[in-house]
Order: structure tokens, then C-alpha cells, then sequence
């Protein structure tokens, strides 16, 4: 399997329809959860204004996961989710 985690610096192999290896989605809030699961179910196939909602709720939730993981990052964490909402933001304003 050639898919990994998509916590930044984990390593490990997880199915391709998985954004994280178990450890690192167990560290992510349930209600946080549940809102990627059902933001997933919104997007097209193709990259447009229909993944902002997931990129928003999968942002969210590396956040949550990454200051579990990785205690003291919360500067760099809140840094990266500005630029990911952003990104979020472009996606919505194409549409």
C-alpha cells in the first residue's frame, strides 16, 4: 500500500480511502468525525467549490490530531489551517 497517513510526519500505510492510520483518527474528536464523514459524501469527483465544506472539516481535524501528536505546535497548527480555510475559501469562489 503505497497510500499514507495524512498527519504530517506520520509514515504510516493506511488505505487510500482513509485520511489517517487509526492511531492518529482516534485522536481526532468524534463531532469532528462525523463532520468529515459527511463532508466527504459532498465533493465532486473533480477538485471544485463542492470540497470546500471537506477541506474545511479534514483541516480541523489535522489540527485536533496534530496537537494530540505532537504537544507544543499549536503556532505552526493554527499557521497551517489559516492557509487551508483560505484555500477553502478560493475553492467556494469558484464556484
Amino acid at each position: 500500500m503505497s497510500h499514507t497517513c495524512h498527519l504530517p510526519g506520520c509514515k504510516t500505510a493506511c488505505p487510500p480511502a482513509h485520511l489517517f492510520c487509526r492511531k492518529h483518527w482516534a485522536m481526532v474528536p468524534r463531532d469532528l468525525q462525523d463532520e468529515v464523514y459527511r463532508t466527504v459524501k459532498l465533493r465532486d469527483r473533480t477538485v471544485n467549490e463542492t470540497w470546500a465544506p471537506w477541506w474545511r472539516a479534514q483541516a480541523l481535524a489535522t489540527v485536533a490530531a496534530g496537537k494530540k501528536a505532537y504537544p507544543g505546535t499549536d503556532v505552526q497548527a493554527e499557521k497551517w489551517l489559516a492557509k487551508e480555510m483560505a484555500f477553502a475559501d478560493t475553492l467556494e469562489s469558484r464556484a
